[in-house]
């Protein structure tokens, strides 16, 4: 006989367990499964820091152990360092709103405890997904699963996306390693540091007391290049800061790293309500904002709330649209190396630095509190006439031109989308 729920979850991650415990405390029979067998969560390098709305969701879910854990990095924004011995500039969280940073897997292994114990969740580790379909799950093993709604909350390379027709294939956009410091100490406390340079930039936080990761972005025209320690060295032994030099060089002499792929895929398609996609598997960008886990978090709080699919994934595509569109636009900014896109930095950067509006806008959409196109619009016409200004004479008006239209190309993409309505 075929096992009947209200809901599957596919995939533990901080996306399943809290939609598996907000369906829970609603009455709901959950099933989740995880392919990992436990305890091997605590081995990934992935997301680590979480936005004030995610840590909002973390406590009306009932995680509030989590976050109020003595000791652990309240994120208070980011200081960018522009390199070439420039100041860094602080960009704070709106209204004193406070983050959250963590190692990835203490965060996983802590929601997985509670969810565990949660009334209503039967929790399966070690099992894997075969197929999805608008009844349920079979696994690979043959077992039969059935349920109302199957929610795929299984990351980038989701099983149950790949069941839903035009899901669309993400698009690679680097690599990155992630090195773990101890002993040392970030140099603004509760902040993530953003060190700009070449040949991409790098991020730095505190996920434990005197704990720093690392993350290294590197391009994928370096692909044969990053496999070599010393060329990794030299790469960023100018953009870190002197305190994390050599135990970031000794790390990687050491061979104490962990890479993970970037890739990009529009949140566009949420499912059909009978398959319904959250967190990764829904849409991913590149982690410099640090939006992953603070989306699936509000995924997963809000299709329970609004009980309507379509609604659910109006509210996301319109939610989630200015905030991927704003994590595009500065990581090309901040990791391509043309001449005009070098001056655009530098726009960007003056504007922030002078301007504590403009710092204030751009945490405000990081957050998700502009939603309208015209927010991001203003400041990127002025970064783009600031770059102009401030470009390099010995470049063609021509390349510079073209520069400028390869810039427009993509926030006019995501105004046309505006005004197109997505298949639900």
């Amino acid at each position: 006989m075929t096992a009947k729920s209200d809901i599957i979850v596919v995939g533990a991650g901080p996306a399943g367990c809290a939609v598996a415990r907000a369906y829970a405390l609603d009455g709901k029979k959950v099933v989740l499964l995880e392919a990992e067998a436990e305890g091997k969560s605590r081995k990934r390098f992935a997301g680590e820091w979480l936005h004030p709305q995610g840590v909002d969701a973390l406590k009306s879910l009932g995680f509030d152990s989590i976050t109020s854990m003595q000791g652990r990095p309240q994120g208070r924004g980011f200081v960018v360092y522009p390199g070439h011995g420039e100041l860094p500039v602080k960009l704070d969280y709106v209204e004193g709103q406070r983050g959250l940073a963590f190692h990835h897997g203490d965060l996983v292994d802590e929601m997985r405890q509670i969810v565990a114990q949660t009334e209503g969740v039967t929790f399966r580790y070690g099992v894997r997904v075969g197929s999805v379909d608008d009844q349920g799950v079979t696994l690979e093993s043959g077992e039969r699963l059935e349920a109302d709604r199957v929610v795929g909350a299984d990351g980038r390379s989701s099983v149950v996306r790949r069941s839903l027709r035009g899901s669309g294939n993400h698009k690679a956009m680097s690599a990155m390693t992630g090195i773990l410091l101890e002993g040392v100490k970030a140099p603004y406390p509760d902040y993530g540091h953003v060190f700009l340079g070449k040949p991409s930039f790098l991020l730095g936080y505190e996920i434990a007391p005197s704990v720093v990761r690392i993350c290294v972005d590197v391009p994928l025209k370096y692909k044969a290049e990053m496999k070599d320690p010393e060329w990794l060295i030299a790469a960023i032994r100018d953009t870190l800061p002197p305190v994390w030099r050599q135990p970031c060089e000794e790390q990687i002499r050491g061979g104490h790293l962990r890479w993970q792929a970037n890739h990009f895929l529009a949140r566009a398609d949420y499912g059909n309500g009978r398959r319904v996609l959250i967190g990764d598997a829904a849409g991913h960008t590149h982690p410099l904002t640090a939006t992953g886990i603070t989306n699936g978090l509000v995924d997963a709080m809000e299709l329970v709330e609004k009980k309507n699919f379509a609604e659910f994934a109006r509210s996301r595509r319109r939610a989630c649209r200015v905030p991927e569109l704003l994590s595009r636009a500065l990581y090309d900014c901040f990791s391509k190396e043309d001449a005009f896109s070098q001056s655009l930095r530098r726009a960007v950067v003056s504007l922030w630095r002078n301007d504590e509006k403009e710092r204030e806008r751009t945490m405000g959409l990081l957050m998700g509190n502009g939603r309208s196109f015209l927010t991001f619009a203003g400041p990127f016409i002025r970064a783009l006439i600031g770059a102009w200004r401030g470009r390099d004479q010995s470049t063609t008006i021509r390349a510079d031109l073209a520069s400028i239209a390869s810039w427009i190309r993509l926030p006019m993409a995501y105004a046309m989308a505006g005004f197109i309505k997505p298949k639900s």
